[in-house]
């Protein structure tokens, strides 16, 4: 019997649906025995401004439970960590994690010749995408730290080619932005030319990742759906390792990553190019579709420190909002099939060559 099953994605950008359309386009939905209809960018429509110079800042609190119940969706891949924390605290318990989908942040804090701490960033221009996102929360964060007043002590430049990670490289290097996080594959030619890497994110992170976005399902429909929500397991996961086994789907993500962008509400997620192929052995999907109570809490405790989730949430909450048993019953049954010791054994060196 096929069971049906909505997942939308809680950012509008089009690559954070991606997972959901491979499972859709490969028939690994199917192949669990659900029928899953992917809608892209209805939650939080509003967070399209925060993208703009001058825009509203970015923040899911409030509208994510709201617009999962307007749309009829069931499952969100890619929910801001502190969303349903910051929910909790509010008193809406209804958000509950059940599993990963961006464990890791595979990017390094870089800035130009002669800026060697964040105290030096005073009077600099910062490259960010969008203003309340998650970088824009860790910069924050340091500069508060550092003595600096983040609306005051710095100039913002604020849009995708400035802030995205994997772009965000060229306006520094063009000396447009004098700071940015930059994803790893180009943070080595920056250095080169006599850029400075601050901080790295993966390094820093070990040993247990940093999942700053989280998949989440309401607890209502967790205690009615298990058996749905194992099957949308087994088909992500699936996912998961047929999308770091590169080359061998190169070919094929770019096809699902060309199609989910056509009818997205962003001109410049219809428009850009796609994502190069020296970037995706690296993606961020946790291979056991697990992550780590103790990367969030780590998340969690700088959100607390930067005054953006209350100080109430407590590493008690983690037992409460973090609801892995079905993903973790799920991967224990799928790690003693013939397909994924194949799956693990092709990826070994992929794990082994980026640290996850």
């Amino acid at each position: 019997m096929i069971v049906k099953l909505r997942v939308g994605n809680g950012c509008w950008h089009a690559g954070h649906i991606e997972v959901a359309a491979y499972c859709q386009e490969a028939g690994l939905f199917t192949q669990e025995g659900i029928d899953v209809e992917v809608v892209t960018a209805k939650i939080y429509t509003e967070g399209l401004e925060s993208s703009r110079p001058d825009g509203e800042r970015y923040d899911e609190v409030g509208t994510v439970v709201r617009d999962m119940i307007a749309f009829g969706i069931d499952i969100i891949p890619d929910v801001h960590v502190r969303t349903p924390f910051a929910e909790r605290a509010l008193g809406n318990d209804e958000l509950r994690i059940i599993g990963g989908w961006r464990n890791q942040f595979p990017a390094a804090l870089v800035t130009a010749a002669g800026i060697k701490s964040i105290r030096d960033l005073k009077g600099k221009r910062i490259g960010d995408w969008y203003r309340g996102g998650i970088a824009t929360l860790w910069l924050e964060r340091q500069m508060r730290l550092a003595g600096l007043d983040p609306d005051r002590d710095v100039e913002w430049k604020i849009g995708y080619k400035f802030g995205s990670m994997r772009e965000a490289w060229k306006p520094l290097q063009a000396r447009e932005t004098d700071a940015a996080i930059v994803r790893n594959q180009w943070v080595p030619q920056l250095l080169e030319q006599g850029f400075n890497k601050l901080y790295d994110f993966v390094e820093d992170s070990k040993p247990h990742g940093r999942p700053d976005r989280v998949t989440v399902a309401r607890k209502s429909f967790i205690e009615r759906n298990p058996e749905l929500i194992k099957r949308f397991w087994k088909a992500t996961i699936r996912a998961y390792h047929s999308m770091r086994m590169i080359p061998e789907s190169y070919p094929f993500r770019r096809y699902v990553e060309a199609k989910i962008r056509v009818n997205n509400p962003d001109e410049s997620e219809r428009m850009r190019d796609l994502v190069p192929i020296v970037m995706l052995e690296s993606s961020f999907f946790p291979l056991d579709g697990q992550l780590s109570p103790e990367g969030v809490w780590r998340v969690l405790e700088e959100h607390i420190d930067a005054g953006v989730l209350s100080k109430t949430v407590t590493r008690n909450d983690l037992d409460a909002v973090i609801r892995q048993e079905l993903v973790q019953e799920v991967w224990h049954e799928m790690a003693q099939t013939d397909e994924i010791k194949r799956n693990l054994e092709r990826l070994q060196p992929v794990v082994e060559k980026y640290g996850y």
